[in-house]
């Protein structure tokens, strides 16, 4: 039997030791645990279980299974009320979404993609990509671009995605003639966590995806963790959503109160197939690869970088003080000589 590379359980043990922890809310959530740790915590187990399970999956043949030869999506509905696609690593996620922002881009949409691991980079139909720097402060974009965030940690991903959501929005709503945007968030568990709605640092983020319809920006989510994204955004994006493979407890806990009895069939689903729920029910779809030979092309815009308001430091604190005493001693003695 195959098994995975030690490289591949590390990282995917330490995914799950960052995820265990953003859920919980613990402030530590970004610090990088030691390998010891992700064995003493049972990551290292469970993500060997995990790696395991999606090798035995991928070797399976796929027997009389039919593609679709047009992939169907709403986009009318995706721009007015969001869409979700999830499901566990390796089901064709990125497919989906690789599929619905090609339709976007050719009925005349920008699509902006933030991309933590260089998928859309290397398989999308968008040209263009840029290497995001930490901390930057991106402009927007007039063109479909993936924004490369591979450099970045989890906390800097979320500060640059939280700026560039009040940059899209006020671009949007100060447009005489705005474009039609759609927003494509990868890994969106790292933004959208439980209990985000309380956080003051996605204030612009959360806005973008609950009233963007307003301004012409339709988002797209993607997680395999539909259990640790906020429950609002679920709620607030379920008029579409693509249900990959999943058997985490707490996943079909959930999806359970959105599809009922349908979530039996999540376990069973093979890579490339997906539930399909709208609001009219439940279908299911199957799909093959999304391939595009596209030429890339790396772009360097300009870019605002974040810096730090400078501080006063304690000494010119003291001497403006010291000057202030001085002029209101004086002006004190001029009235009494007076």
């Amino acid at each position: 039997m195959t098994t995975p590379k030690t490289s591949e359980i590390e990282k995917r043990a330490r995914e799950l030791w960052h995820i265990d922890r953003a859920r919980n809310g613990d402030p530590s959530f970004d610090i990088e645990p030691e390998i010891s740790e992700l064995k003493e915590s049972g990551f290292w187990n469970v993500a060997i279980s995990e790696l395991m399970t999606s090798i035995e999956r991928k070797n399976e043949q796929y027997i009389n299974t039919e593609f679709p030869e047009d992939f169907s999506v709403d986009l009318d509905l995706l721009f007015d009320s969001g869409g979700l696609v999830l499901g566990s690593k390796h089901t064709g996620k990125s497919d989906i979404a690789m599929m619905i922002a090609q339709r976007c881009i050719e009925k005349g949409s920008v699509v902006v993609c933030f991309d933590p691991s260089q998928d859309w980079q290397n398989r999308s139909n968008i040209e263009q990509y840029l290497k995001v720097e930490p901390y930057s402060n991106l402009d927007v974009p007039s063109e479909s671009i993936i924004y490369d965030l591979s450099l970045c940690s989890p906390q800097e991903s979320i500060a640059i995605v939280e700026k560039f959501s009040k940059n899209l929005f006020e671009w949007q709503a100060q447009a005489k003639k705005p474009k039609q945007y759609l927003l494509i968030l990868e890994e969106a568990h790292t933004y959208f966590y439980q209990g985000c709605m309380r956080s003051k640092k996605l204030m612009n983020a959360i806005r973008l995806v609950s009233v963007g319809r307003n301004v012409k920006i339709g988002t797209l989510l993607i997680s395999q963790f539909a259990s640790v994204l906020d429950k609002y955004l679920i709620k607030n994006n379920t008029s579409q959503i693509w249900l990959g493979y999943s058997k985490e407890p707490n996943d079909i806990r959930y999806l359970r109160q959105i599809i009922g009895d349908s979530v039996s069939e999540l376990p069973k689903l093979r890579d490339g197939e997906f539930l399909y729920v709208t609001r009219d029910g439940t279908q299911k779809i199957a799909i093959q690869p999304f391939e595009n030979t596209t030429h890339k092309r790396e772009i360097f815009a300009k870019i605002l970088e974040l810096t730090p308001i400078p501080q006063t430091s304690t000494t010119d604190t003291a001497k403006a003080i010291t000057s202030l005493i001085i002029a209101a001693m004086w002006f004190i003695a001029i009235i009494l000589a007076g």
